[in-house]
């Protein structure tokens, strides 16, 4: 005896499971490996022989007794063992499959109304699974210098956990999918399996915005820096610093451009994008008595006309 398997094994049931945990059952492992949908078929004889006795309360109660005195019914307990082998049906013991799968969308990607429904043979034409989605979030930096992450996800039809390691490319950007084939919803009859589509989501950066693979920033300087001129340091995406002259009479809102300073091809890593730097010209709000002095002297000597044009 030692070895052998009850119905209540072949399930993965308890001894106390109750009818509903008992159909919950079969409904997962009859997805998996019904061979209409290209399972094995002695596992699905096993686990229908063991749902027909164990969803019967007579013949339940029938089989709990002689377990008690020690023994394992065999195959043909349940009524459905034959010598000769086992043929598989649409119903086990007038329970249609589908009213054990129905009004659950086809357990997503299994049309079980199709395969099991009304006692109809099913459609040997084999279908394609449908893909599946997940999204997952990286910091700007990691989309930028590329990255990885372990991501695990279930199979709908199956209730399986599957895990497979994301490779993030260096250059990514937000809204980004990448296509993993043949990691989705399982086909029917022999079917393609359908794929897994991972969105990025990428975080803001306090400083940088993508534009492609170009990055923008705003850099403010004063309004002496713009009048008079100069040289500043400006922060690069990938955390170094290059100098920006910014010359005498500079007009808030302009534009310079550094090539290969942006972020990184997705299709071509060599090859990288601009960054673009926008100077936001800063207008003290507070001015000290001598700063008020000089500006109203320079403001009486200015004969320029700046609204000639308005």
């Amino acid at each position: 005896m030692a070895g052998k398997k009850t119905f209540y094994d072949v399930l993965g049931v308890k001894r106390d499971a109750s009818k509903s945990d008992i159909q919950k059952a079969f409904r997962k492992l009859a997805a998996k490996y019904h061979p209409d949908a290209g399972g094995d078929e002695n596992k699905f004889k096993e686990i229908s022989e063991a749902y027909n006795t164990l969803s019967d309360e007579s013949k339940r109660k029938e089989y709990d007794q002689m377990l008690m005195f020690g023994g394992i019914p065999g195959s043909g307990f349940g009524g459905r063992g034959t010598q000769g082998g086992y043929t598989y049906t649409t119903n086990v013991d007038g329970a249609d499959f589908a009213d054990i799968f129905g009004g659950m969308g086809g357990m997503g990607g299994f049309d079980f109304s199709s395969i099991f429904g009304g006692g109809r043979a099913a459609a040997n034409r084999p279908s394609a699974g449908g893909d599946l989605t997940m999204s997952v979030e990286v910091s700007f930096d990691e989309a930028l210098k590329g990255t990885s992450r372990k991501a695990t996800y279930r199979i709908p039809s199956t209730g399986d956990e599957q895990t497979l390691t994301i490779k993030i490319p260096a250059g990514a950007y937000d809204g980004m999918k990448l296509r993993y084939k043949k990691r989705g919803e399982y086909g029917i009859n022999g079917g393609q399996r359908g794929n897994l589509v991972v969105s990025i989501k990428v975080d803001p950066h306090p400083v940088f915005k993508r534009d492609g693979a170009d990055v923008r920033m705003e850099l403010p300087i004063s309004m002496y820096e713009a009048a008079l001129g100069a040289t500043v340091e400006v922060p690069t995406p990938d955390g170094t610093t290059v100098r920006l002259k910014v010359p005498a009479g500079t007009q808030n809102g302009k534009t310079f451009r550094f090539r290969e300073l942006g972020a990184p091809r997705v299709k071509n890593p060599d090859s990288r994008g601009a960054l673009y730097v926008s100077v936001d010209v800063k207008v003290p709000t507070r001015l000290t008595k001598k700063e008020r002095e000089a500006l109203e002297s320079l403001k009486d000597d200015d004969a320029r006309s700046y609204r000639k044009d308005v």
